[in-house]
């Protein structure tokens, strides 16, 4: 039986953090109430779980497990930082730096450890670290003086952050023998600065507390998406009625056995809630055909005083394409009425029928957003090419930039052919100002569907997963993430950014 909220108080930490590896509990904040009320008992269970990861999980909770950890400045976390810190390879993530941090001098001995075990490559992240401490460690100090030797920029920016006055000689000495002026101003530049803040004697500022709740949401359902059919329908029971909603509502456009027909049909028959009933009805779509749901849902659509909630469920298992005047009747009805507008943009674009692009075109400026979204979808997937444009501005919208990225992606004009794909990949790129990791997939699933509109295998994300011929013109990243640490600095002076503009004010 799945785990509910009022239970988690009742529940072993572990048994907490297991189930929410496999979905069936939501990481939200009275998740964590319950595991931050008992520090010990959930510092146990992170243990177990970092010892012995399940890799056959349907969440990966590394980064709530971080969470965790910083909430409590356990030295219990060393270990799994040190994982972090050893696996980490796109540089030093602030968080696990700052987490450091957090630990004070009790994080010097296992991370001096750990820089004698890392690659030399890998050495000077380490030592990052180990400088953020803000230690006076005579080992930490003569691992520094080294660095200012070999490299007087990064020497420099480990001293800064390091703070300890036995290293101003050493920084004094480097300073003297570099010349003025040219190719070594950077560096420089920044032994001036790592003198003048260890001379001033700052004191180092107290971590700020780490609030982990501001980072979850009030209340996270399960990933019932990812649930077996015979645990989804386990929650249709549960007494709240937005986890019977949802995972009704996660049975839509699924393929699903007799038993959740059956289940749905009664839900959608007799659930007290109207929210849920129309869920039920839209998880109905896969088995709408079937002469027993049609004649329901239709039933449902021809009574006007049915809950919006159950017009718009019924309406949209019901859209496909080639639906009859009837259905058209009711899609036109339900457009008219605001509380159901979102749900017949949606039935729009999943009958594929062109006759709506006025009301489409109409969707898109409207201010409701659930109304927009769905004429963004509705624009890529007929497609029209002619509300491409109308997208763009949404690039600018958080809420909607990914939606909007998808339908552009389908919608513009251009020539489609696996040689010209890339190039559009580019173009929508350049356009978004660059695509994040989750934007970039967006994108590469819309053109795949776009190639094969055009009768094309899929390019970005083929059925067989080897095949080499296509990872050639597969595109490069083009993302608007922040600088990285590791990465060329931005200003064009040749150094890595946490050597440059990156470093330390």
């Amino acid at each position: 039986m799945p785990i509910f909220p009022e239970q988690y108080d009742r529940t072993p930490a572990l048994d907490l953090l297991r189930e929410a590896e496999q979905g069936r509990i939501g990481f939200d904040r009275r998740l964590l109430k319950s595991l931050l009320a008992r520090e010990e008992e959930t510092l146990d269970a992170l243990g177990k779980i970092a010892a012995l990861p399940d890799h056959d999980v349907v969440a990966d909770l590394t980064e709530q497990i971080f969470d965790l950890y910083r909430s409590f400045r356990s030295p219990r976390a060393l270990p799994f930082y040190l994982e972090l810190l050893k696996h980490g390879h796109e540089g030093v993530p602030d968080a696990l730096v700052e987490a450091f941090a957090e630990l004070g001098e009790t994080a010097v001995e296992p991370l001096l450890e750990a820089y004698g075990q890392a690659p030399e490559d890998d050495r000077p992240d380490v030592l990052f670290v180990l400088a953020s401490l803000g230690a006076a460690h005579p080992r930490l100090r003569e691992l520094i003086r080294a660095a200012i030797e070999r490299d007087p920029y990064e020497g420099a920016l480990c001293a800064t952050l390091c703070g300890d006055p036995g290293l101003l000689p050493s920084l004094r000495e480097a300073l003297a023998r570099l010349p003025e002026g040219g190719a070594h101003r950077h560096e420089r530049k920044a032994l001036e600065e790592a003198i003048e803040e260890i001379e001033a004697g700052r004191p180092r500022e107290a971590p700020e507390p780490f609030d982990i709740l501001s980072l979850y949401p009030e209340e996270a359902l399960p990933l019932f998406d990812f649930l077996a059919e015979t645990e989804v329908l386990e929650y249709l029971d549960h007494p709240d009625p937005g986890y019977r909603a949802r995972a009704a509502a996660s049975f839509a456009d699924a393929e699903i056995s007799d038993a959740a027909r059956d289940r749905l049909l009664e839900c959608a028959r007799k659930d007290l809630d109207a929210a849920v009933r129309g869920a039920a009805l839209r998880g109905l779509a896969a088995r709408a055909a079937e002469p027993e749901v049609s004649a329901f849902l239709h039933e449902v659509l021809r009574d006007a005083g049915r809950p919006p909630e159950e017009w718009a469920g019924a309406l949209t298992a019901l859209a496909e394409p080639g639906a009859g005047e009837e259905f058209h009747a009711f899609v036109l009805q339900a457009y008219g009425r605001g509380e159901t507008r979102a749900a017949a943009v949606e039935a729009m674009w999943r009958t594929r029928d062109r006759r709506y692009l006025r009301q489409i075109a109409a969707a898109l400026k409207s201010e409701d957003p659930a109304v927009a979204r769905e004429a963004i979808y509705a624009a890529g997937v007929l497609p029209a090419e002619d509300l491409a444009v109308e997208l763009v501005p949404f690039f600018q919208n958080e809420e909607l930039r990914e939606a909007a990225l998808f339908g552009y992606a389908l919608a513009v004009r251009h020539e489609t052919t696996p040689k010209s794909i890339r190039r559009l990949f580019d173009k929508i790129a350049e356009r978004a100002g660059g695509l994040s990791e989750t934007e970039e997939e967006e994108v590469a699933h819309a053109l795949d569907m776009r190639l094969e509109r055009e009768g094309y295998r899929p390019m970005f994300f083929p059925e067989d997963d080897d095949d080499e011929d296509m990872e050639a013109l597969r595109p490069e990243p083009a993302r608007s993430e922040k600088v990285g640490r590791n990465d060329p600095c931005p200003c064009g002076s040749g150094k890595k950014y946490k050597k440059c503009c990156g470093k330390p004010e």
